[in-house]
């Protein structure tokens, strides 16, 4: 039997390396939500930054943005917030107060917009951070304007050296207090612990009535862990960390730029035939 629902990762999973969704993927979509699977676009990225990437031809894609932070069912069900789990506004001003002066820039996500400080340390990061999601920033001159409200999640992108010490120290910091995890070797994300993409799969599963057993989940980064682990499957593409690769069900032996997903649902169809 074919799973129920398929959720999947876009960067470095479902998207090649320009950031394009392939022809044979967009026909395996199709041919999964023909067959009356739900579809999942599960990302870090912004609604905004991931509905350019839902095909008209498509139709029904529910939207786990923002890694989990806010979740919205797909047409069908009227296209409806079901998560919202915001960072605190305790640990937001908190890191509102490291990161000026450091060499990494800091997003701040808010109302599905994306705020920065861009001055001569942080824009090259910024810049980079743009030219890989096509997410568009608003430039303020300090992020003072936002203390004591709860972002959706905040982001260090900086030199990887730089962000690996961020990460160490921020997890000793806080421990399970927040969710820190990394989305490329340049991002570091803070996030409430409930904004992962297991919880958010979770809420819509219960939406459309889908099992676990019955959900496939498609990653490449250590953000898609807690969904692959718990899917009933739960597939590492061959790009993947190798710490995403032990916690997945099934490690691909394509990458995102080899047609991976539509490779993967060859295989899942001639296994059920």
């Amino acid at each position: 039997m074919l799973p129920g629902l398929f959720a999947f990762d876009l960067d470095g999973t479902l998207l090649n390396d320009r950031k394009e969704l392939s022809g044979a993927n967009l026909r395996a979509l199709q041919e999964m939500a023909a067959g009356g699977a739900v579809i999942v676009f599960a990302s870090g990225r912004l609604g905004s930054a991931m509905r350019k990437f839902v095909p008209p031809a498509l139709g029904e894609v529910a939207m786990l943005t923002l890694n989990g932070a806010a979740v919205y069912t797909g047409r069908s069900k009227g296209a409806q917030k079901i998560l919202d789990a915001p960072l605190s506004d305790t640990i937001a001003d908190q890191l509102m107060d490291y990161a000026p002066g450091r060499p990494f820039g800091c997003n701040y996500y808010i109302d599905d917009l994306l705020y920065a400080v861009r001055n001569g340390t942080t824009a090259p990061w910024l810049k980079l951070y743009h030219d890989q999601t096509g997410a568009q920033y608003h430039f303020v001159e300090d992020l003072e304007r936002f203390r004591g409200r709860a972002p959706s999640k905040m982001l260090f992108v900086g030199d990887t050296a730089i962000i690996d010490k961020q990460e160490e120290y921020f997890k000793d910091l806080w421990g399970g207090a927040v969710y820190v995890c990394r989305t490329w070797d340049h991002y570091l994300e803070f996030l409430d612990p409930k904004a992962n993409k297991a919880t958010g799969l979770e809420v819509l599963a219960k939406e459309y009535g889908v099992e676990w057993r019955d959900i496939a989940a498609f990653g490449d980064a250590a953000n898609d862990i807690p969904m692959l682990e718990k899917a009933g499957y739960g597939i590492a593409m061959a790009n993947a960390t190798e710490e995403v690769k032990r916690a997945a069900g099934r490690v691909s032996q394509w990458s995102n730029n080899e047609d991976g997903v539509a490779r993967e649902w060859e295989r899942m169809k001639k296994a059920c035939r």
